[in-house]
């Protein structure tokens, strides 16, 4: 399994970043009394939006990294953005980039947790 390049921020920006899961119970209204929840998956999945900035090498190296090394669809590890531990993520979409002055972008990418 691929790791995250070293020549890449190793930690997110903490501003513009978000993890969100997508809940793993359903809940049933009833005729009378509480709601009836059950549990719909054995795990949650949850997605990160994880903001960078990076200069104009290194977003060749993250569209290096993204096209080819993973070819766009194999996981890597990373650095849970929040706890800190080494877990597998994949991406989500294409990562995406707005220029911010000469020679830095502010990069977005969306990421899902693996199992």
């Amino acid at each position: 399994m691929a790791a995250w390049p070293s020549g890449l921020p190793q930690l997110s920006l903490l501003e513009g970043a978000f993890e969100s899961g997508q809940g793993v119970t359903v809940r049933s209204e009833v005729d009378v009394g509480p709601a009836k929840v059950r549990r719909r998956y054995t795990d949650e999945i949850v997605r990160f939006s994880v903001p960078l900035i990076l200069t104009t090498a290194q977003v060749d190296i993250l569209e290096t990294f993204y096209s080819t090394t993973l070819d766009a669809i194999d996981v890597f590890d990373w650095v849970h953005p929040r706890t800190g531990a080494v877990v597998s993520f994949g991406f989500v979409s294409r990562p995406s980039y707005s220029p911010i002055g000469a020679g830095f972008w502010q990069t977005s990418i969306e990421l899902e947790k693996q199992l």
